[in-house]
C-alpha cells in the first residue's frame, strides 16, 4: 500500500538529489468569439499549448494547438479553408485578441474559470528519497512551504494542475503509473482555508485516466481490461454513473448511483449508448440521454 505523508517545513535536506519534474496545467475559459458564446479548455506544458473550444450552441469540439511566451498566446485552428490564427494576450486570467483567417477577423475574449497555480505557488521541485519514494516540495507565494511524500513507478515525475473540484482553485495530481492504456494518479485538492494541498476523497483517488469536462462539471474516468472490456465512471454533481461494455461479447451495463452512495438502478446499455454517453462523451458534442 502506498503511503503519502504531508508536513510543513522550513528546511530541505541537501543530501537528497533533485528529480526531473514535468508540469502540465489545464485551464478552462468561458467567453465569446464574434459575440457567440464559446467554451475553451487549454493544456499548457512548457511553452506548448493544446486543447479545444466549442460554440455553446453546437457543443462540437474544435481542436487547437499553439504556443505561449510571457503574456502572448498564439493558437492555431485547422480548417477546410486553411489555418486560422488566434492571437491572444493572457493577463490576469483573461485572454483577449483576434481570430483571423484570410480577410475574416473576429474579436475573442474569455475568462479563466480557475486561478493558475502560478498565482499561488512560487516554486515546485521534487527530491528523491531513495527507490520509488520522493518528496514534492511546494513553496507558496505567501511564504508557507509544504512537503508531500509520495511514490511513483514512473522514471520521471509529471504533475498536472487542474481544477477538478470546480471551486476555482488549481487542484493537483501526480502520475503514479502508466501501463496498458491506463493512467493512475495520486490526487490532491487545494484547501483554500488551509492554503495548502490535502489528499482527495476516496472517489477521486480511484479515478483512472481522468478527463475533466469543465463545461458540465463532470469527471470521466476510463479504464481498460484486456483487449475488449472498457469501464467508464462518470461523476456528475448529483449522481455517479458506472458504465461497462465488453466489445467482444457485445454486452454492456450501466449502474446509476446517488451521491449518497446508494445504488439506485442497473440496466443494460447498447454499444452506441456506451460510446456516445460515456467513452466518447463530449468528443463530438453532447449526446442526448
Amino acid at each position: 500500500m502506498r503511503k503519502i505523508v504531508f508536513s510543513l517545513f522550513f528546511a530541505i535536506s541537501l543530501n537528497c538529489s533533485a528529480e526531473v519534474l514535468g508540469i502540465e496545467e489545464i485551464i478552462a475559459y468561458s467567453g465569446t468569439i464574434a459575440n457567440s458564446n464559446v467554451f475553451l479548455t487549454l493544456s499548457y506544458q512548457d511553452d506548448q499549448v493544446a486543447g479545444n473550444y466549442f460554440y455553446e450552441k453546437y457543443k462540437a469540439p474544435i481542436a487547437l494547438h499553439g504556443n505561449t511566451s510571457g503574456t502572448s498566446l498564439l493558437l492555431i485552428e485547422e480548417t477546410m479553408s486553411g489555418d486560422a490564427y488566434i492571437d491572444l494576450e493572457n493577463k490576469g486570467g483573461v485572454i483577449s485578441g483576434e481570430w483571423a483567417l484570410g480577410r475574416k477577423r473576429y474579436k475573442v475574449q474569455a475568462k479563466a474559470l480557475s486561478r493558475s497555480y502560478k498565482d499561488l505557488i512560487g516554486e515546485i521541485k521534487v527530491v528523491a528519497q531513495g527507490g520509488a519514494d520522493k518528496n514534492l516540495v511546494i513553496s507558496f507565494a505567501g511564504g508557507k512551504r509544504q512537503n508531500i511524500r509520495f511514490s511513483t513507478l514512473e522514471s520521471s515525475v509529471l504533475i498536472v494542475f487542474e481544477d477538478f473540484t470546480f471551486d476555482g482553485y488549481p487542484d493537483l495530481r501526480i502520475l503514479e503509473l502508466e501501463a496498458g492504456g491506463n493512467s493512475s494518479f495520486i490526487y490532491f485538492d487545494y484547501d483554500v482555508e488551509a492554503g495548502q494541498y490535502v489528499e482527495s476523497s476516496a472517489e477521486l483517488r480511484a479515478l483512472v485516466s481522468p478527463r475533466v469536462i469543465h463545461s458540465e462539471n463532470v469527471i470521466i474516468s476510463v479504464s481498460k481490461d484486456g483487449c475488449c472490456v472498457y469501464q467508464v465512471k462518470k461523476i456528475m454533481p448529483s449522481e455517479t454513473h458506472l458504465a461497462r461494455y465488453d466489445f467482444d461479447s457485445n454486452a454492456g451495463s450501466l449502474s446509476i448511483i446517488s451521491r449518497a452512495g446508494k445504488d439506485r438502478s442497473r440496466k443494460p446499455i447498447t454499444e452506441k449508448q456506451f460510446k456516445d454517453g460515456y467513452l466518447n462523451y463530449m468528443s463530438h458534442g453532447v449526446q442526448p440521454d
